[in-house]
């Protein structure tokens, strides 16, 4: 139904060359209660009020100096869109058949002759507006309809009961090449279409599309082409509500498209297999005692949404454990995000962890959002947090506390349901007593800490690592390294680690791509850990009686374990020191070192 209120509000134009006529049409619409109505006496008007006013109805006379009420009439149609609907009701003194016959074909949807009854008047122009707005409603719900349909990546067909084309979408005029005017292209022209688009496929759509209308057919077709490999083609019978055919759905789309996404669906559940498979507690590399301590506490957290605080020094893979902690803790299907406080600029950490609203500063051209939204349901680790500055320190504080952030530029605050992960080498206890770290956020976030010993703190575990890291890399380099020399173990084991875990991966991986033989031999590693092989020249002995010597001596014995490493090869050897090799050459004089010929 047509609600009172629209009708009442409908736009109505008036067009008669005699005054009082307007008059008495104006009094009686008011008096009907319709509430915008515009009128004129010059018919050459008409055009300039139509498009001003966008009328709902107009009120036409026939016989009119100037212009006369048809001539308006083929104005009018050739503003107006084939498919809208321009309500004319003709009052005329005129009543010969033939005139109410042309007024009909020009467009009038009415015709009245004068005089003419007022209550009859009344009754027709309510009648039309209703006309008019259910018109309206339908064309509305079709606009609506098409910029649908012109929105999907599928092409879509409609095609009559003889085969016609009664409408297509974009996605179908681009598939066959046809031009925007296609609709009510004969069956003959589409089928010609199918047969220039697809050689090779036409005669089975042409079959299931335009032979076999009763029916409905579902295909995948393999179409030889590189970008659109495979072809779905959807073809059924469309019916009225009593069920008569009035035409046929045709829907095709880039079958390929969905094996693709399958495929990259199938290899993203292959990954996150895998990562839990590396990330599971047996693959963190480590039985020494301190280690089995460590994974005796990342097993009393998994299930738990606690605050955990990693601490260790870089390098001995705290963000790992904290991987470790969600792959195999109860949020495992939740996102995981790694944020790096020490990378972010300070005037951008903020917005980075909360977001921002378009407009909240300089460059801020759209919404961002922030790593704990992406976190949601998940977990954040925010690794290097002593490197936080201490204004944001409260507002994570905040976050910690009510679980809701507030973006740059926000109004209001927005619920996160994020586990959170802190994670540094810095003491905090220390940036507390000296006023860098507050001590309230260090208490939230300190609920349950672990400590992650450095390399040096469980050596044991260093044959283990490198037998890991060894097979890593030969299947990374493609190389057959198959074990390592005895003295370049031993120059492993002695090597202090500063950089852990990390720099012990990175110098097995330079070694396996320097190595030319299947062992792993002392000199494929680099320098510096070639210089904490043990000396098995007396010459280099450390005992020294009192357990000290003069720093002269201290160098020459350096030098000496240098180029030994090196084969006594100058070049190399002064490269590993960070010295020219004039200045090497001058210290092997002056310390009177020989040099084997």
């Amino acid at each position: 139904m047509i609600a009172e209120t629209d009708l009442r509000n409908a736009k109505i134009l008036i067009v008669d060359d005699e005054p009082p006529n307007v008059l008495l049409l104006e009094r009686l619409l008011e008096r009907e209660g319709y509430r915008q109505i515009a009128s004129t006496t010059d018919p050459t008007r008409t055009i300039e009020l139509y498009q001003e006013f966008q009328p709902d109805l107009i009120l036409l006379d026939l016989l009119m100096p100037e212009m006369d009420g048809f001539t308006v009439m083929e104005r009018l149609g050739e503003l107006v869109e084939p498919e809208d609907y321009l309500p004319i009701l003709v009052l005329t003194a005129d009543q010969r058949r033939e005139t109410r016959i042309r007024a009909l074909q020009s467009g009038a949807k009415d015709f009245l002759t004068k005089p003419f009854d007022r209550d009859e008047v009344v009754h027709r122009i309510q009648n039309i507006l209703e006309v008019r707005f259910y018109y309206k409603r339908a064309v509305g719900h079709e606009r609506r309809l098409r910029a649908l349909l012109n929105a999907t990546t599928e092409a879509v067909g409609m095609l009559d009961p003889r085969g016609r084309l009664e409408y297509a979408n974009r996605e179908f005029l681009r598939l066959f090449q046809l031009l925007p005017n296609a609709e009510g292209l004969s069956a003959q022209a589409l089928q010609e279409a199918v047969r220039g688009r697809f050689p090779q496929l036409a005669d089975r759509l042409i079959e299931t599309v335009f032979k076999r209308a009763d029916e409905t057919h579902e295909v995948v077709l393999e179409t030889g082409e590189e970008e659109l490999p495979l072809l779905y083609s959807y073809a059924a019978p469309v019916r009225d509500p009593e069920g008569n055919p009035i035409g046929r759905l045709w829907v095709l789309r880039d079958a390929g498209k969905e094996l693709r996404l399958q495929l990259l669906r199938d290899e993203v559940i292959d990954l996150r297999a895998r990562q839990s498979q590396e990330l599971a507690f047996e693959n963190i590399i480590g039985t020494s005692k301190k280690m089995r301590e460590v994974f005796v506490q990342v097993r009393r957290v998994l299930d738990s949404d606690i605050t955990v605080l990693i601490q260790g020094e870089s390098g001995t893979g705290k963000e790992l454990v904290a991987r470790a902690i969600h792959f195999n803790g109860a949020r495992r299907n939740g996102p995981f995000v790694a944020v790096n406080c020490a990378a972010i600029p300070e005037n951008l950490i903020e917005s980075e962890l909360f977001g921002h609203e378009k407009g909240a500063f300089t460059g801020a051209i759209a919404r961002r959002i922030g790593k704990f939204e992406q976190a949601n349901g998940g977990t954040i680790l925010l690794d290097e947090i002593g490197e936080m500055p201490m204004l944001l320190q409260s507002k994570l504080l905040r976050v910690l506390q009510e679980r809701e952030i507030e973006r740059v530029g926000g109004t209001r605050p927005i619920p996160v349901d994020v586990r959170v992960i802190a994670a540094t080498n810095r003491d905090l206890s220390e940036e507390v007593r000296a006023g860098r770290f507050r001590e309230d956020l260090y208490y939230r976030i300190a609920q349950f800490p672990i400590v992650i010993p450095p390399l040096r703190e469980r050596r044991e575990d260093i044959p283990l690592l490198v037998e890991h890291f060894l097979k890593k890399a030969c299947e990374q380099e493609r190389r057959a390294v198959h074990k390592v020399s005895d003295e370049a173990m031993a120059a492993m084991m002695r090597y202090p680690w500063p950089g852990n875990v990390r720099e012990l991966e990175n110098a097995i991986q330079r070694a396996v791509i320097m190595e030319t033989s299947n062992v792993l031999q002392l000199s494929s590693l680099p320098p510096e850990i070639q210089l904490s092989s043990p000396l098995r020249s007396p010459e280099v002995s450390e005992e020294d009686g009192e357990g000290f010597i003069t720093l002269e001596e201290a160098e020459r014995r350096a030098l000496i374990r240098a180029l030994r490493a090196m084969d006594y090869d100058v070049s190399r050897c002064a490269e590993a020191l960070g010295i020219d090799r004039s200045t090497l050459y001058r210290k092997i004089r002056r310390h009177e070192i020989e040099l084997p010929r």
